[in-house]
């Protein structure tokens, strides 16, 4: 839900960059995607061994390039984007400590979902 929520909020800032249809490929792809990699991963949840060390060694390695993605697109898209280029990089002092309160408070609520799950 939060990913939606936000990979919609970044489509629909990206303003006059990108036509409506563009905006309607990518909500599309997103809206399609999603549950097919869940019916996939429902699907071989049956077969799925957790202990096997074949199993183990793709999981982290596709964990790890996950997490590489994820950080090059939060530090280097998201984040310079907003801080460095974007309204943040002009905004006042109270705007910026409540997008930094906002950014820590989500890094703190994802670190404990990922420590929950």
């Amino acid at each position: 839900m939060f990913e939606g929520i936000a990979l919609g909020s970044r489509i629909s800032g990206l303003g006059d960059n990108a036509s409506f249809w563009e905006k309607l490929i990518m909500c599309a792809c997103y809206a399609v995607t999603t549950p097919i990699g869940m019916g996939i991963g429902i699907g071989v949840l049956s077969v799925f061994n957790g202990n096997n060390k074949s199993t183990i060694i793709a999981i982290g390695t596709i964990d790890s390039f996950s997490a590489g993605i994820l950080l090059w697109t939060g530090i280097v898209d998201m984040l310079a984007m907003d801080w460095v280029f974007g309204p943040l990089a002009r905004a006042g002092l109270f705007k910026t400590l409540c997008a930094m309160a906002s950014l820590v408070a989500g890094m703190i609520l994802m670190s404990f979902l990922g420590k929950w799950t």
